[in-house]
């Protein structure tokens, strides 16, 4: 599984406000978007934003992209826009006619409250079916080195990433429902009991909280200097859900990045290094979530345990968007663990 740009990773290549308005992207359904014109929308809705007087047009430049993934149906075009070399907004807009998460994510990221504890996007406003958002400095957390360097250095760069999901599952949605464990499973996969006893109690005393629901490491901004962290990609936020699911994403799919031959070993091979092996990143996952789960009141075994549950939903999510997710790691992870729980689990369990 490779991640693709998010919509704070463009390509380096720039174009003026000019010569952006002479590029159309084709849509799924047949029909042309004009990137100049997205821009304009951008900008304008920076300007009204700010109070700022409208810039020369010779300091103004666009960037866009479409992520380079696997998905096949519901694409985004992303424009940035910068002034004097600044970014000021980013417009996220739908290439298929329907596309119902971006209504989600605008909503989400206008209704978050200011005391929300992590860094995001703030709206600039609807675009159509898309909208604009401001931009987040930082750099993606898969091209921070020092993250597969060692375990010191890993906890180094994870530690205040860790923190900050932890932040987030310790705030309370106000005016949302009390779902049972059950319940707020059921928002992720349509059979949440497996029928193995450690994930199945582990589900029943799961924490409920607000919840990301992508934490993939790529949905992850990061200022190496500072450590400081920011989130992008509210899609699937929900304001209670099953909380272990977004630490398990981040820190078990950042397996991904210190074992890249995986592609060449496989997926058992994968869980071996990850769950099994005296690699050092076997003893950073437990590490990373024995904090989390002292953060958060949990116990670790539980945290942990969880694991199926979180590969259940990112299958049946990325599936939801037409992806075919046989080439990613989670259908193994998820067998492996229902089978038979890692021992340093056990060990936390005892």
């Amino acid at each position: 599984m490779t991640a693709g740009r998010t919509a704070t990773t463009p390509p380096p290549a720039a174009q003026t406000y000019r010569a952006a308005a002479g590029v159309r992207i084709g849509t799924e359904t047949g029909d042309r978007i004009e990137v100049g014109a997205v821009a304009q929308e951008v900008l304008a809705l920076h300007l009204e934003r700010t109070g700022r007087p409208a810039p020369p047009e010779r300091n103004i430049a666009v960037r866009h992209w479409i992520p380079a993934g696997a998905r096949k149906t519901r694409r985004r075009l992303f424009v940035r826009v910068d002034v004097g070399g600044v970014p000021v907004g980013v417009a996220k807009v739908p290439l298929a006619a329907q596309d119902p998460k971006l209504t989600h994510e605008f909503t989400v990221l206008t209704g978050l409250p200011a005391a929300f504890p992590l860094a995001r996007p703030g709206p600039l406003g609807r675009l159509g079916a898309g909208f604009a958002m401001t931009y987040l400095d930082g750099v993606d957390l898969p091209a921070v080195g020092q993250l597969t360097a060692g375990p010191e250095e890993f906890w180094h760069v994870m530690r205040p990433v860790v923190d900050g999901v932890a932040a987030l599952h310790l705030t309370t949605a106000a005016g949302a429902p009390h779902p049972t464990p059950e319940q707020a499973a059921a928002q992720y996969v349509r059979r949440p009991w497996t029928g193995a006893e450690h994930a199945d109690n582990a589900l029943r005393r799961a924490l409920l909280a607000p919840t990301h629901g992508d934490l993939g490491p790529w949905n992850v901004r990061y200022e190496p200097g500072r450590g400081t962290v920011r989130l992008l990609d509210f899609e699937d936020y929900k304001p209670l859900g099953i909380a272990a699911v977004d630490v398990l994403n981040l820190l078990v799919t950042s397996g991904l990045l210190v074992f890249p031959d995986y592609r060449e070993h496989g997926f058992d091979w994968l869980y071996d290094r990850v769950f099994e092996s005296d690699h050092w990143f076997c003893g950073a996952l437990a590490r990373g979530l024995a904090h989390y789960a002292a953060a958060t009141g949990q116990r670790t075994a539980d945290v942990a345990d969880l694991t199926p549950l979180m590969c259940q939903w990112l299958i049946e999510r990325i599936t939801a968007e037409g992806r075919d997710t046989s080439g990613m790691f989670y259908r193994t992870f998820a067998d492996r663990y229902l089978s038979g729980r890692p021992a340093w689990v056990r060990s936390a369990d005892a």
